[in-house]
């Protein structure tokens, strides 16, 4: 755990210095996949936390309506999918991050979100309806520092210069629609093929 600890302190430099947190994280090798995965469940928590308990005054989510283990599997499809698709957009624009490091690098960059969703959610069960624009203010605070931890987190990963960045994040946008298209694609084809095999075998088990 002391060892574990040690490791973990990187999330919090990284707050306060993200260019060298993240240097260290890769060229330093003081990151670890143990350390981001222990991040991403902590996301799945939060955001699960936040959508589960958040009040009506500031979320109209019905929160039986809602499955943890579902939205943690969609948040993980999304971290693997953005990451996949960075890393193949990388490999072509001269890139230096390893598929690796560009998930820790998103999951170490999730912190402002674990440490903002939650007391910005046990807020809003204590605010009255003219006070929603606070917590909403504190939600998109979380959400635009994440980004710009995951940007810097890119930009020192992959070695590129911030326009360079941005260009490759257009880009692996762009991957990321096609891989969500064709990956629909596959499942409609899929589901099409469910359907005629269980009509052929319906007409055969009433015929005979």
């Amino acid at each position: 755990m002391r060892a574990f600890w040690e490791n973990y302190k990187l999330v919090f430099f990284i707050l306060r210095h993200p260019f060298d947190g993240f240097y260290a994280m890769k060229y330093e090798k003081k990151g670890t996949m143990g350390v981001a995965f222990v991040n991403f469940i902590l996301l799945c928590v939060s955001y699960s936390f936040n959508a589960q308990y958040s009040s009506l005054v500031v979320s109209q989510r019905h929160p039986l309506a809602m499955h943890s283990l579902y939205e943690g599997f969609s948040l993980l499809a999304i971290l693997f999918l953005w990451s996949v698709a960075n890393w193949s957009v990388t490999s072509l624009t001269d890139g230096e991050g390893k598929l690796k490091e560009i998930i820790m690098a998103n999951c170490y960059a999730m912190t402002p979100i674990i440490l903002i969703f939650i007391p910005a959610t046990l807020l809003s069960r204590v605010m009255a309806d003219g006070e929603a624009p606070f917590y909403h203010l504190l939600i998109t605070v979380a959400i635009t520092l994440f980004v710009l931890y995951a940007y810097v987190g890119m930009v020192t990963v992959h070695n590129f210069t911030a326009g360079k960045a941005l260009a490759t994040i257009f880009l692996t946008l762009v991957a990321l629609l096609i891989v969500a298209f064709l990956i629909g694609l596959v499942f409609t084809l899929f589901q099409q093929l469910y359907v005629f095999v269980y009509s052929v075998y319906t007409e055969i088990v009433f015929r005979y």
